[in-house]
């Protein structure tokens, strides 16, 4: 009986299955951002679920919830870099094409020194991400430096799409050109899998050893 309710107290894991009683589900409709992902709300009301479909290695939040969270962070890591190197690149070609007095815009003094940036922030987005992946398959990443490129990578690739929708000009709110969409998608990637506070948050509380927050 101890064992048992040492067990009941831990946060823990359950597959709660597809048709369940007092399981409801509906798709979220109008999103604007990540389009491509599916996501939905979930209602429980009173929903059974057997010991049986209990997940016996997610004993408590570190067991489980954490090393979703670890995964997941990381990919959304990956995720913010790979949007802001298509909208640079976009932004590139569009410029490399768009001509005024001239010549190309990308000729000009300012669009070269934001061009510049943009491509310098998106190169540490990589390397940041390519490090913590290799700490990661080697079982060295701890939860604080995926937090800290988690929410890097988010904040700096907002800029860069950002900077990419500026170089574009009044043609960046065109769907064609692409910069918008993913300038669109970053907003969401930014609040994804724990906002850029709380991963700043969990980051710094590995750095000062000291928790803000409970």
């Amino acid at each position: 009986v101890g064992s048992e309710m040492c067990i009941r107290d831990r946060i823990q894991g359950f597959i709660v299955e597809k048709g369940s009683k007092g399981l409801k589900t509906s798709k979220i409709e109008n999103k604007y951002s990540i389009r491509m992902v599916i996501n939905a709300d979930i209602e429980m009301t009173d929903v059974f679920v057997p010991l049986k479909n209990r997940l016996e290695n997610a004993l408590d939040f570190a067991s489980g919830a954490n090393n979703i969270l670890k995964h997941s962070r990381i990919y959304i890591a990956w995720l913010a870099t790979g949007c802001a190197a298509g909208a640079i690149e976009a932004a590139l070609k569009y410029t490399s094409e768009r001509k005024q007095f001239g010549k190309t815009i990308n000729s000009f003094q300012i669009i070269q020194e934001k061009l510049q940036r943009a491509v310098a922030n998106v190169q540490s987005m990589i390397s940041m991400c390519h490090r913590v992946s290799l700490l990661y398959q080697q079982g060295q990443a701890s939860m604080g430096q995926i937090a800290l490129t988690k929410a890097y990578c988010t904040r700096v690739g907002r800029e860069v799409c950002q900077i990419a929708r500026e170089v574009v000009g009044g043609n960046g709110i065109l769907i064609e050109n692409h910069v918008i969409k993913q300038m669109i998608d970053m907003e969401g990637v930014h609040t994804y899998e724990g906002t850029y506070e709380i991963n700043s948050l969990v980051a710094a509380r590995e750095i000062t050893g000291k928790s803000a927050f409970k």
